[in-house]
């Protein structure tokens, strides 16, 4: 990170955190109330960079896999600008997004735990997109499933938060797991790819055998609802509609996933097939938490 960078983040922060009111801005910041809305897009931004973190260590995997090269790596790069936007939207505020300045410690405390292993995790998915670096892809494989637990508890921690009077807690839950869906997705189609890279084959094939079997179980949860886990069934003919749509795309992908986790080939030409798809997934998971943030 460049000295200019830290210095604006800086002054964002104590901005943030009413520390230098002398400098007569600090008012246009000063705490409202959290709407539902925001509330509940903020949950759907925040789950989305899960996603983000794993989108990128899968296209990067990709394009080393010779896999869509040239439009992975240009992809990776786009999940790279936005995870770095959204993370500093969620922490500073950004009007263009709907995204107010976070005013609550423990939640700006667990954004600063994000950015933390960003900064090298970030550096390492820039080194890959824009050199091509192949020590990169394994310091990406290493780092990317701290980033995301990190992040995790921080959406947890949103949910926690913005589930106490200002949405429903089995809505909040339902969008939580709805973004989760989106990751996960993403995740599988990473590990995947890994398996074929040799940094851990062994241990990527078991992470993929957790990954397919909580998308699944988490799908059907949203499907039926869950009173255990405190989701709501779908509150919608649209909802429960996209979710079906879903269910269609994650059918075809499943066994070839598994095939893999049980030590199939990654051979390039079925994580081809599998990118397709888990693109039109990605896609449609989406449109479904979308649906889920107007309800």
């Amino acid at each position: 990170m460049t000295k200019l960078r830290l210095f604006c983040k800086m002054i964002l922060t104590l901005l943030a955190l009413d520390l230098i009111p002398a400098l007569g801005i600090a008012p246009l910041l000063a705490a409202t109330p959290l709407s539902a809305s925001e509330a509940k897009h903020k949950i759907n931004l925040a789950g989305r960079q899960r996603m983000l973190s794993q989108r990128m260590a899968m296209l990067s995997c990709m394009a080393d896999s010779d896999v869509q090269a040239e439009s992975a790596v240009a992809r990776a790069g786009g999940a790279f600008a936005l995870f770095d936007q959204t993370l500093n939207g969620l922490r500073f505020g950004d009007a263009e997004n709907g995204l107010s300045t976070e005013k609550n410690m423990e939640m700006l405390d667990a954004l600063a735990a994000v950015d933390l292993l960003w900064q090298g995790y970030g550096r390492a998915v820039e080194g890959y997109v824009t050199g091509g670096e192949a020590a990169s892809l394994r310091v990406i494989h290493a780092r990317n499933p701290a980033v995301l637990k990190t992040m995790n508890d921080a959406v947890g921690l949103m949910e926690r938060l913005y589930g106490e009077g200002l949405i429903a807690p089995d809505l909040a839950a339902a969008i939580n797991v709805a973004g989760r869906q989106r990751m996960l997705i993403m995740k599988a189609l990473k590990e995947a790819c890994m398996v074929g890279r040799g940094f851990d084959s062994e241990g990527d094939r078991r992470a993929l055998q957790g990954t397919i079997a909580l998308f699944s179980s988490s799908l059907y949860k949203l499907r039926v609802g869950n009173a255990w886990d405190g989701i709501i069934a779908p509150p919608s003919f649209e909802i429960d509609m996209q979710l079906e749509l879903v269910q269609a795309v994650w059918d075809w992908m499943e066994p070839y996933l598994k095939e893999i986790a049980a030590g199939g080939p990654a051979d390039p030409a079925r994580l081809s097939e599998l990118l397709y798809h888990g693109e039109v997934a990605l896609r449609e998971m989406n449109v479904a938490v979308g649906l889920y943030e107007k309800v």
